[in-house]
């Protein structure tokens, strides 16, 4: 008899192990495939920008408010500045200059965990229920000798090894969100090391464009070190809708990879 319980018990965790990497598996295959499925948008960005340059987390000041227009074509994020403070007049004059600036917070940071190259290992972490949906949550860790995930100081570009949390829908392997937090970095200045490093926390919800719908960011918040320098961003989705092309949109620049 207790020979029956131990091999059922083996079994069943066996077959949860296989649940599991199949979980993996399907959270891959949907996070690679989620830019060829999206179709071309355009969207309300709401960003906030605070710093704190005790380091500590506790001493926010705000910098500026930022709404912009987000616009994802052929693949690719594109960014408009149309208010800073509330104001449209001379926008750019309101950013201010030397903080860290947000970027990727679509697919680019699905790509970072789930791409081949990075080798993320997996671990299984919980399961939670809201509203009669089942959410699988990962943790995951991304060495340095692999990761594709880089920081941008000044001249310096850094690679990062990372690690956090992925939650995924448990029938469909879509991920509802990620947390990402870097490992310690530095950079040299004026011939000593200073700290530099990366939090990201992205949720993501389903949204109709046209006919259409897919599962896209609405919130984030992103936390970047800088020596003793903190600066938070907080963003926020919405007023997302189909792109017509044959409008005439000019964007502006933004980072390619985050920043300071």
């Amino acid at each position: 008899m207790k020979r029956t319980l131990i091999a059922c018990a083996l079994l069943a965790r066996f077959a949860a192990a296989a649940d599991r990497a199949d979980m993996i598996a399907r959270m891959r295959e949907a996070a690679l495939s989620y830019d060829a499925r999206l179709q071309d948008f355009l969207c309300t960005q709401l960003t906030t920008r605070s710093a704190d340059q005790s380091g500590s987390g506790k001493r926010w000041k705000l910098l500026e408010t930022r709404e912009m227009e987000l616009g994802y074509i052929s693949h690719h994020e594109h960014y408009r500045l149309l208010r800073v403070n509330g104001k449209m007049a001379h926008a750019e004059k309101g950013v201010k200059k030397g903080y860290f600036r947000p970027g990727l917070e679509f697919g680019t940071s699905l790509r970072q965990i789930f791409n081949a190259r990075a080798a993320a290992q997996f671990e299984w972490d919980h399961e939670e229920s809201s509203s009669g949906e089942r959410s699988c949550v990962f943790r995951y860790r991304v060495p340095l000798e692999t990761t594709t995930y880089m920081m941008v100081a000044d001249a310096d570009h850094v690679k990062l090894a990372h690690h956090g949390f992925v939650t995924s829908d448990c029938d469909t392997g879509a991920v509802t969100r990620i947390q990402i937090e870097t490992e310690p970095a530095s950079v040299r200045r004026m011939g000593r090391d200073v700290e530099i490093g990366v939090q990201l926390d992205v949720l993501y919800g389903p949204v109709r464009i046209g006919e259409k719908e897919f599962l896209l960011p609405t919130q984030a918040v992103e936390i970047a070190r800088f020596y003793k320098t903190l600066t938070k961003v907080e963003l926020e989705f919405r007023d997302y809708r189909k792109y017509d092309s044959n409008s005439t949109i000019v964007f502006d620049d933004e980072p390619v990879a985050p920043g300071k």
